[in-house]
């Protein structure tokens, strides 16, 4: 009896420790990526894909295991160069992107804009306890049509600016409508209305209505005379009004002569008298053929 109890003992122990093991054992698998996979108007900029695993990677053993289990290839099976880092701070993270230092950013060889492309993590990939990835992992992604997204960026630019143009035009036309609106309400005037709404004569209406208009003309000659004014001056620096050029007094209309240029005139003035003189002189001796008697 008692060795059958010593050897179900020993039965159920072997059971256990095969059980905590087989347990302890979880398999390598891929909980998410980004972009997911079928995401479409990814940036073909620094192309990459970031996978989240279920356990630890990167060590020294399992960085070694994996150098080959990872690619990237386009839509036409074409396989392109691709390196995968490790985090320090997350180690079930891992990046894998184009090597951008072996791939043209121009030309016939350049990642393509609207183009499909798919990462494999293949079958084999091991993490740091040795778990492998039973199959391979496929995310594909189609990258940003961009000509077609500027082409939709310029279309909404001009809508945009077309609307703000069209708003302003009527706006203006607006304002304008009512500035005429206002001005024919001034503009009509009667006289046998206005008299029987006061109760005056229509003489009376009439004179009061002429001298409304001329006072309103007289303020919008003056307005405009001092706007004129303004205009000829301008604000410097220090808050001082300047004119824009020097102007002689003559302009305000003074008739002033300073000294100086009434000396230069007297002095014209002799300059034209003195050879007014001599032309006559040489007029009379014949240009110097006659000469006066006496000399």
């Amino acid at each position: 009896m008692k060795r059958t109890g010593a050897i179900c003992c020993l039965v159920m122990l072997i059971v256990m420790l095969t059980a905590s093991f087989s347990f302890g054992a979880e398999a390598l698998q891929v909980t998410r990526t980004f972009p997911e996979d079928g995401a479409k108007g990814t940036t073909k900029d620094n192309m990459c894909v970031k996978v989240y695993f279920n356990n630890d990677v990167g060590n020294d053993v399992s960085r070694k295991a994996n150098e080959d289990k990872f690619q990237i290839v386009d839509e036409n099976g074409k396989s392109w160069p691709s390196v995968i880092y490790y985090s320090d701070k997350n180690p079930k993270y891992a990046l894998i992107l184009i090597d951008t230092t072996k791939v043209k950013t121009t030309g016939k060889n350049s990642i393509k804009d609207n183009t499909e492309y798919t990462c494999t993590i293949k079958a084999g990939f091991t993490d740091n306890k040795g778990n492998k990835l039973s199959q391979d992992y496929n995310v594909t992604f189609r990258t940003l049509n961009q000509g077609r997204n500027t082409m939709i960026y310029m279309v909404m630019m001009v809508l945009m600016f077309g609307g703000m143009m069209l708003f302003t035009f009527r706006q203006q036309a607006k304002a304008k409508e009512e500035e005429n609106s206002k001005e024919e309400k001034e503009e009509t005037f009667n006289p046998y209305k206005e008299a029987k709404r006061t109760g005056k004569s229509v003489q009376e209406v009439i004179a009061e209505h002429e001298k409304e208009v001329a006072k309103k003309e007289a303020q919008k000659k003056a307005k405009a005379k001092k706007k004129k004014e303004l205009e000829e001056y301008f604000e410097d620096d220090n808050d001082n009004y300047r004119v824009h050029r020097p102007r002689p007094i003559s302009e305000a209309g003074s008739t002033y002569k300073t000294g100086r240029k009434a000396i230069a005139e007297a002095k014209a003035a002799e300059e034209a008298r003195l050879k007014a003189e001599k032309k006559a002189e040489l007029k009379a001796t014949n240009y110097g053929k006659n000469p006066k008697k006496g000399k």
